[in-house]
């Protein structure tokens, strides 16, 4: 099944847009994306937590529901990764993005698409939520282009103590 709407192309579990498209990860996405992982990515990683990027992006794909790998079209590969995990709260789910470089080289339309990623994840969920390193502005930027609020800031977060910053969207 195909649809084009508004120069959006369709496909059963696909999106395709002008240089990226959008579809469910799979475990060997996680390995591209950790080895070009953006360093502002690898600093937020590093500051909560001691395992390896791969394993943590790993986990990541494993524990949600959806999951999501934005792939460039010219060659396929990988260049950001999106879902959000499970919690014991069936209607909350723990958001979460790590990307590469390349995906900044499509950042246009990266940022055009992406509050319907989040929309459709969201479709899972009545909350999302988690935090974010501070130092991070480029996510930060984003969580407020796609609707998330920044509600609380703890000062010394993770292994590093690093500050991080609570966010979350309603439906």
């Amino acid at each position: 099944m195909r649809e084009e709407i508004d120069g959006q192309v369709r496909t059963k579990g696909r999106w395709d847009y002008k240089g990226l498209y959008v579809e469910h990860s799979t475990k060997a996405d996680a390995l591209h994306v950790a080895r070009h992982l953006r360093q502002a990515d690898k600093n937020e990683v590093n500051a909560l937590t001691e395992q390896p990027h791969l394993q943590v992006i790993r986990d990541g794909i494993h524990a949600s529901c959806p999951c999501y790998t934005i792939r460039l079209t010219s060659t396929g590969k990988p260049c950001g990764i999106f879902g959000a995990c499970k919690t014991d709260h069936p209607d909350r789910g723990v958001v979460w993005l790590v990307g590469t470089d390349d995906l900044l080289t499509k950042s246009r339309t990266f940022i055009r698409h992406s509050r319907e990623w989040v929309d459709e994840i969201q479709s899972h969920y009545r909350l999302l939520y988690n935090v974010i390193d501070a130092r991070n502005t480029v996510h930060l930027n984003w969580l407020k282009w796609t609707g998330f609020e920044l509600v609380q800031e703890f000062e010394k977060y993770g292994i590093e103590k690093r500050k991080f910053i609570l966010f979350r969207r309603y439906v």
